[in-house]
């Protein structure tokens, strides 16, 4: 909780004078008698924290609020004194948690003995006009958690803004608040509602609806991957190899036709020359070598169409994956493009 007060005047100095020398008779409430080993650990803390919060608003430089509610609220906490009550409503009172001071002043007055009258008095007319000026407020949180803190702030013409912060367990709180204009927002773990601006008039009663805007999903680009060249290069270098097989058995062919041909001039040959079985051999390397033409060319066609086809540039591929996460669920998405 953060907030910012300017008072000033000789009024709230000698009440502030007022309060201080009231915290000594509800110290003594605190605790009757001296401070000795027999206070229990709760009596004794309860001590120290009243005696930290008159002493934080009685400060040379100007008496700090905000430090001293804290430690009026530990006070009572640990003692059930109602007269530290009067304390906790006159610092929530300057700090313009006026539901607070409301409640507190309202219990002081209703159980503390012995009030001072003039104090009573100056309360009862705090009481009036806060009662009859403040407004009240519904906070309704749209969002699945149950467990949130509202930030009021609440803009001045002077000075810095007003912050008041309050915790929600559950999904709705009611706040009696200054008039004036306010922004209220929620927050639940890291994330913040959205924020409403409101002007809230004197006694006035209104609701607002505070919801958080959809998570923005997490997009993880992957890296481009540079295409292989690894198919297209050996689909080629098996097209080179069938070529040369192609080429050695047209040579082989060649040369057994050669060797027919001088054997046998004319188509005569010599009774012990096999013909058949050596015609037979050169047209088996003639049909290797076809063979070894035709897939070579096939497979040196294909390599180099495969080359031709593989993504360029800016036309790779890319991968997309995205997650988001809502009351409803979570749900992840990939998407692959060229």
């Amino acid at each position: 909780m953060n907030a910012t007060c300017h008072r000033s005047t000789k009024k709230s100095a000698n009440r502030l004078g007022r309060i201080v020398a009231a915290g000594v008779a509800a110290l003594v409430a605190i605790a009757p008698g001296s401070a000795s080993a027999e206070d229990g650990p709760d009596t004794a803390e309860a001590r120290r924290q009243f005696e930290a919060g008159v002493n934080l608003l009685d400060d040379p430089d100007g008496a700090k609020y905000e430090e001293a509610y804290h430690a009026f609220k530990k006070a009572h906490a640990l003692s059930q004194n109602p007269k530290v009550l009067g304390n906790v409503a006159f610092c929530a009172f300057h700090l313009e948690r006026d539901g607070e001071a409301v409640d507190a002043w309202t219990a002081y007055l209703r159980d503390a003995q012995d009030v001072d009258e003039k104090e009573r008095a100056q309360i009862q007319r705090d009481l009036a006009t806060l009662t009859s000026t403040a407004a009240k407020v519904h906070i309704v949180v749209k969002h699945p958690a149950k467990s949130f803190v509202l930030v009021d702030t609440r803009s001045v013409t002077r000075g810095p803004s007003i912050e008041n912060s309050y915790p929600i367990e559950g999904n709705e709180i009611v706040l009696r608040v200054r008039p004036g204009r306010h922004t209220f927002k929620v927050k639940a773990g890291a994330m913040d509602s959205t924020p409403v601006d409101a002007t809230v008039e004197p006694a006035a009663q209104v609701t607002h609806e505070l919801t958080f805007a959809p998570p923005k999903p997490l997009t993880l680009v992957l890296p481009r991957e540079s295409p292989s060249v690894a198919g297209p290069v050996v689909l080629a270098a098996g097209g080179v190899l069938a070529l040369g097989a192609g080429v050695a058995a047209g040579l082989l062919a060649r040369s057994k036709t050669n060797e027919i041909a001088g054997s046998c001039p004319s188509d005569v040959c010599p009774p012990t020359y096999a013909l058949d079985a050596e015609r037979d051999k050169a047209r088996t390397y003639g049909t290797l070598a076809d063979v070894g033409f035709i897939a070579g060319g096939a497979l040196a066609s294909g390599a180099f169409l495969w080359w031709a086809l593989l993504p360029k540039g800016g036309s790779r591929p890319t991968t997309a994956a995205s997650a988001m996460c809502t009351g409803q669920g979570c749900g992840f998405q990939i998407q692959r493009g060229f």
